[in-house]
């Protein structure tokens, strides 16, 4: 991770260290080749290992919301021999991506639309994030997947946001980067995402092979999160 963001949350008082993040290697955050971040790494995992016996169907709709380009490149390239997918990218700033979505109002997208979507580091950026998770389980097909990460920090027990705090300086102080405007705890996020309507499946380092975790340098405590409509 670039020093930017710890020197700056150290500099303007935020209370927690990248230790107290649940998924956050800071030593090995960008993969030396291909750039990925380590949940970038997490969510490819996931997806080689389930994606072809998660999702039935013959064409898998992919929607990436804020997509990554490391992990976009890693998407493209899939070769899941009887599946197609079909990978359609999202942002309302980003230039480049297929369309300029807001994800608290995705009107031009039909309900159960896609069967597997993902949404990285997006949420904590939203004002509505509640209207926002209803959104995505509006689009997602019954019985499709989608990975949902947010930066979460076991040592807190409730979300602590405020949209109306703007001063980058107290966004620092309080939600550890200065385009964030809430923090969430590990209850407050299950509960969300819960109320939106979908199942939620954690998938720790045992879910995959013995010291994958190791291998791809993903710290110890990560979580990967994987709901179902």
């Amino acid at each position: 991770m670039p020093k930017f963001y710890s020197d700056n949350a150290t500099k303007h008082g935020f209370p927690y260290g990248e230790q107290e993040y649940e998924t956050c290697n800071i030593r090995n955050y960008s993969c030396p080749f291909c750039a990925a971040s380590d949940r970038d790494r997490l969510i490819a995992l996931y997806i080689k290992k389930c994606l072809k016996s998660a999702i039935k169907d013959r064409v898998i709709n992919i929607l990436d919301i804020a997509p990554s380009p490391p992990l976009s490149r890693f998407i493209r390239n899939l070769n899941l021999e009887e599946h197609d997918i079909l990978y359609r990218t999202a942002d309302l700033f980003v230039e480049g991506v297929d369309d300029k979505v807001n994800i608290t109002d995705m009107h031009v997208y039909k309900d159960d639309q896609f069967n597997f979507f993902i949404c990285s580091h997006v949420l904590e950026h939203v004002v509505e994030d509640k209207k926002a998770l209803r959104e995505l389980y509006r689009i997602l097909k019954p019985g499709g997947r989608g990975i949902l990460m947010v930066p979460i920090v076991l040592g807190i027990k409730e979300i602590d946001e405020d949209p109306s705090v703007v001063d980058e300086a107290d966004r620092w102080r309080r939600f550890g980067q200065f385009n964030h405007i809430r923090l969430y705890s590990k209850d407050g996020f299950i509960d969300r995402v819960k109320e939106a309507g979908f199942r939620l499946h954690q998938y720790g380092s045992e879910f995959f092979e013995e010291n994958t975790f190791v291998k791809t340098g993903i710290a110890a405590q990560s979580v990967l999160y994987v709901v179902e409509k």
